[in-house]
């Protein structure tokens, strides 16, 4: 067997090198842990808690706040805020869920799943659908407009969905019409408001339209908040940080919603275009003091429920049956003043709006005072804006796009 041996030569010296070694690591480890743990003044990504009984809760939705101060501050703010927004993202989130129910709520699906029975709602509820339903009342959007959203949905997501789009499949064609015409009935279906000081109401379902329901195999929810949900959620959430002292930052969701806190400066939300079949970033839109955008497109590369059938684009936006706005691929509609449930509510009607209609319904959009702009499948490049806010929009002329006023 081999012996190891080791020199016996300059031993004093080389303790010495080595506890050296071993201070300047040791002093490097502190400085480094120290780095790791010192908060500067920043923007800082919030982080919901998991939470088992809602896995899904912060899918899609991110939050910024900036703190100042001393590090130690900035941690207790941290630490202040991430309790905040997991309380309020997981409570609204789970109320306005239509699908599931959860222990100890009663939310959008418990209505769902009792029609005819007068329940009373938590304040949050009552207050997200009657406020939907007045802000869409008369237009072609509707949050009673549940089941045809299901039904595009339930096809979007299919390994296969041009086969059996309405466009190209009969049965479906009948359908996806069958569902539509008996939703458009009067009252059909309506939530009717029992005691509003009690928040108590009842949703109304005729027997013709259940009849309907039952053989065409609908069995999503009726109520649905739809794109509209999520700007409900930014809001909830945007309200409560503003009442707990965190005024700078911003949310967003993958979808396309943007909403600044009060006392944010310098904000800019990326408008995307589509072209030759790929996605390009087309302009920006600067957002300030607490302004709110809703970025809703026809397109997305590669993801799960976009598609062409035809050559007219398939999206989650879709919520009739399938044959108005064909032109359009991308909306941008800007509130000011932070209403972010009014910029969703404007941008989801322009995808109801049959095409010759779109450019006047941008302009009276604009005339309301939202900074409202879009995009059409016949000039791609070309972002048309109302005729009173052409300047929010900055193209990116090095990409080839500009702005044209309507």
């Amino acid at each position: 067997m081999e012996e190891i041996e080791v020199s016996g030569k300059h031993i004093k010296l080389r303790v010495v090198a080595f506890v050296l070694a071993l201070i300047v690591g040791i002093t490097a480890f502190g400085v480094g842990i120290r780095q790791i743990a010192n908060r500067e003044p920043g923007y800082y990504e919030i982080t919901a808690v998991r939470d088992e009984t809602a896995p899904l809760y912060s899918n899609g939705i991110s939050l910024y706040c900036y703190f100042g101060g001393e590090s130690s501050a900035i941690k207790e703010k941290l630490q202040a805020s991430e309790a905040l927004y997991s309380e309020a993202l997981g409570r609204i989130y789970r109320l306005l869920d239509p699908r599931e129910t959860y222990d100890g709520y009663v939310n959008l699906a418990t209505l769902n799943q009792h029609p005819g029975e007068t329940m009373a709602l938590p304040e949050e509820l009552f207050f997200a659908l009657t406020d939907a339903l007045e802000r869409t009342e008369g237009q072609a959007y509707s949050v009673l407009n549940g089941a045809m959203r299901d039904l595009w949905q339930e096809l979007l997501y299919l390994e296969e969905p041009e086969a059996f789009d309405p466009l190209c499949n009969e049965e479906q064609r009948a359908r996806f019409q069958a569902v539509f015409d008996a939703l458009t009935v009067p009252d059909a279906i309506r939530l009717q408001v029992v005691d509003a000081a009690a928040h108590t109401v009842r949703l109304e379902v005729s027997d013709a339209l259940a009849a309907v329901l039952e053989k065409y195999e609908v069995e999503g929810p009726l109520l649905d908040l739809g794109s509209l949900r999520e700007a409900y959620i930014l809001q909830y959430v945007r309200d409560r940080l503003v009442a707990a002292g965190f005024l700078r930052g911003y949310l967003k969701t993958q979808r396309g919603l943007s909403l600044m806190l009060p006392e944010t400066e310098e904000g800019k939300q990326l408008l995307s275009g589509y072209v030759d079949g790929t996605s390009q970033d087309a302009a920006y839109v600067s957002l300030n003091d607490g302004a709110a955008c809703c970025a809703l497109r026809a397109f997305s590369v590669g993801d799960p429920g976009y598609y062409v059938v035809d050559g007219v684009l398939r999206h989650p936006n879709l919520g009739d049956v399938g044959d108005i706005a064909r032109q359009l691929l991308t909306v941008w509609i800007v509130s000011p003043t932070g209403d972010v449930v009014d910029a969703a509510v404007k941008a989801a009607v322009l995808f109801q709006t049959p095409d010759d209609l779109l450019r006047q319904r941008l302009k009276d959009f604009g005339a309301e005072g939202a900074w409202a702009a879009m995009i059409e499948a016949a000039s791609p490049k070309t972002i048309l804006a109302d005729p009173l806010h052409p300047d929010a929009f900055h193209p990116l002329t090095d990409y080839g796009f500009s702005v044209a006023v309507l």
